[in-house]
């Protein structure tokens, strides 16, 4: 294995190697009903080996997880500061224009009101995107329907798409089947992707959202016919705080990644400047 590669990414693949020899085992006891005990004995161990492993894996991301809690935490009190000032800076213009009114004061303080309500805003919006970081990692995955929950958020996000002049299209919802997940988590990640990719097509477009079951895995497509990501900058947004559109957190894109990674799964993404981009969010199969 490639020494470079992180503790959480050899113990996956230590995870899918052990996974891989327990189903074969099995298959071979229900071949070889002589040997069949022994072959027990051997997958009861195999499978105490994989549940250790699944234990120091979790405590390891929970580690990973809070330390990079704390760095966000310094990064956003740095955010924060800039809707502050416009907060300040406005709340002073309205105290000028109550106690000096001019025949201006009515459209100088509509406009400061608006910049008030924006700043708000970003304030929630960071907020809740450093909420959404800290639950990750207590949430808990039930098996459901996955096809339905797409289907769901679909219809959630119809309107807004249609604003924009996009049309919205599901694939494969009705058969996908049953996956292990956080409603409210996983919904928290796909409306984020769904979101950007419908900013991607200020003119209109497709957004397809595709959902695939292979033997192993869960997958979900969305490709959107947008402008696509320029090149350079594929590999920087996951990272947190980084962003490109103006009043953006620069979290968006971050919590997609750590939902998934709670999830047991991953999210890829492949783009193409003027001819669009499709995320790939990846999830393990019920056992």
């Amino acid at each position: 294995m490639d020494d470079a590669q992180s503790p959480d990414t050899l113990l996956s693949q230590s995870l899918a190697v052990l996974r891989h020899c327990v189903s074969t085992l099995e298959t071979a006891a229900a071949r070889a009903p002589t040997v069949a005990v022994e072959l027990r004995d051997t997958i009861a161990a195999l499978r105490g080996v994989e549940s250790a492993l699944h234990q120091h894996r979790d405590a390891l991301r929970r580690a990973e997880h809070f330390a990079t809690l704390g760095r966000l935490a310094a990064g956003l009190s740095h955010e924060i500061r800039n809707p502050l000032g416009t907060l300040f800076l406005h709340i002073d213009l309205l105290e000028e224009e109550f106690r000096e009114p001019t025949p201006e004061s009515p459209t100088v303080m509509m406009q400061t009101f608006g910049e008030i309500r924006t700043a708000l805003t970003r304030l929630d919006e960071l907020v809740q995107d450093y909420l959404s970081l800290v639950r990750v990692s207590t949430i808990e995955l039930g098996v459901q329907d996955v096809g339905a929950a797409v289907q769901a958020w679909a219809v959630e996000m119809q309107p807004r798409a249609a604003q924009q002049g996009v049309t919205l299209e599901l694939e494969g919802h009705t058969t996908v089947g049953p996956l292990a997940f956080h409603p409210s988590t996983l919904r928290r990640a796909v409306l984020n992707v769904v979101q950007n990719a419908i900013e991607a097509m200020p003119h209109g477009g497709t957004l397809r959202l595709a959902c695939v079951r292979t033997a192993t895995d869960v997958q979900l497509h969305i490709r959107d016919s947008g402008v696509g990501i320029p090149a350079e900058l594929v590999s920087r947004i996951f990272e947190p705080l980084y962003t490109t559109k103006p009043g953006g957190t620069g979290l968006g894109l971050y919590i997609v990644r750590e939902i998934l990674v709670a999830h047991g799964g991953g999210v890829t993404v492949a783009s193409v400047e003027g001819q669009g981009t499709t995320f790939v969010l990846t999830f393990p199969v019920p056992a």
